[in-house]
């Protein structure tokens, strides 16, 4: 598209007299050979496509899960038990990266925690898949019924398996180094009908 529309303009550009012409050619000359930064603008142009979207983001992995449901409702509209004690270091939405300071978007909230400590369920659920991404580490994804999901990530020595049932503040695992929240931490989602949700909405403190 913007090839097409560069010659577009070179195009118009051979119509129009002398000293115009010249103008509007060495001003396209200008733009093709400067290096430009676009990387603010791609953010921001993703930030307006995710909004308009309400922030709909696959699930790690490409997971898909089934759209039937695993289990009965069980109260979506109530408070999550917290699944790890800790302190949030990283919230929910468009934040500022420390590494390189552009702002990305981020699927849930990080909390900081020695490694080690129980991560537990933030309500009862069925464990749809344990797996492994390159950037949040081990993970536990959790079906509760409707759409409704958590997923708990950077963990290690996980205690559930896929298929089982679990009941709110079961233990589901331990706070791993591996992952996205330096010296240790959880990552966690919540996604109320598919769609990712600020999880410090539905904690309960």
């Amino acid at each position: 598209m913007v090839a097409v529309v560069i010659l577009a303009i070179l195009l118009l550009a051979r119509e129009i007299p002398y000293p115009g012409g010249e103008h509007v050619r060495e001003g396209l000359r200008y733009l093709l050979t400067t290096e430009w930064n676009y990387q603010p603008v791609v953010q921001k142009v993703v930030q307006l496509a995710l909004q308009m979207v309400n922030v709909d983001q696959p699930f790690p992995g490409d997971i898909t899960p089934g759209t039937r449901q695993t289990m009965a409702p069980a109260g979506g509209e109530g408070r999550f038990q917290i699944p790890v004690s800790g302190k949030v270091v990283r919230g929910f939405g468009w934040v500022q990266d420390p590494l390189d300071d552009l702002e990305r978007f981020h699927s849930g909230i990080d909390i900081a925690a020695p490694v080690g400590t129980p991560v537990k369920a933030a309500r009862e659920g069925r464990v749809v898949r344990v797996g492994e991404d390159p950037s949040l580490g081990r993970f536990v994804l959790l079906d509760h019924g409707e759409g409704d999901y958590t997923l708990y990530a950077g963990l290690t020595g996980i205690a559930v398996t896929s298929g089982q049932q679990v009941a709110a503040g079961q233990k589901l695992a331990e706070v791993g180094d591996k992952g996205d929240v330096a010296g240790g931490g959880l990552h966690f989602e919540v996604r109320e009908k598919g769609r990712l949700i600020d999880p410090l909405v539905k904690l309960q403190f």
